[in-house]
């Protein structure tokens, strides 16, 4: 396992990863997690094969989780990525939009809605090749964002062109060295009744 060989950096959440807030790649993530069709939605596949579907064409490759639910049965993924992007991991995170929650009636609604569920957070672990690396918590930048989302969704919703607020906690990776890494990584909120997390066996080449 490569991670012997050199020190594990993470992005400080004051930071600015390629120009842009540590918050602003959160947003960037949502919508490349929801406006991809469920049928080769990434946070739906279990063994990794549609990982690459809409990646950002540079600097950054976006891991995912698994939409929340009571199942502590978590997706095992194998994946290849390219050298030279930094790695975004979603350890636990919430969103919330009007389509979604339409009795959320106004920002400050979706704002509260997310800081009150992140805030019921029992779990957020991530390891990398068996080394404990802290989340952190980021909220979205701005903090109303543009969101698109997909008509074949996950919540079983209409999609759409839409706004949303979020939160949670992240694990942003400088880069990594080529080599093998195993990451996994599993978060619980309302006080345990959601669950989300992955496995990936992942190989940087």
């Amino acid at each position: 396992m490569a991670l012997a060989d050199q020190t594990l950096e993470t992005f400080h959440k004051d930071s600015k990863p390629y120009g842009k807030s540590y918050g602003f790649w959160t947003t960037e993530w949502w919508n490349w997690a929801l406006s991809v069709p469920q049928n080769i939605n990434p946070v739906v596949d279990e063994e990794g094969k549609n990982w690459n579907i809409n990646q950002p064409s540079s600097n950054i490759w976006f891991l995912a989780g698994r939409f929340g639910s009571s199942e502590k049965k978590y997706p095992h993924r194998k994946i290849e990525v390219s050298f030279g992007r930094s790695i975004l991991i979603p350890v636990l995170n919430c969103e919330a939009n009007p389509l979604e929650y339409p009795q959320l009636n106004t920002h400050e609604d979706l704002v509260n809605h997310v800081f009150h569920d992140v805030n019921t957070v029992v779990k957020k672990e991530c390891y990398i090749n068996g080394v404990k690396v802290e989340p952190k918590r980021i909220t979205s930048d701005p903090a109303i964002f543009s969101l698109t989302i997909n008509n074949d969704n996950f919540f079983g919703i209409k999609g759409g062109q839409t706004y949303a607020a979020a939160d949670g906690y992240w694990v942003f990776l400088k880069l990594l060295d080529k080599g093998k890494y195993s990451i996994s990584f599993e978060g619980s909120c309302e006080f345990g009744k959601l669950n989300a997390g992955a496995e990936y066996e992942l190989k940087v080449i």
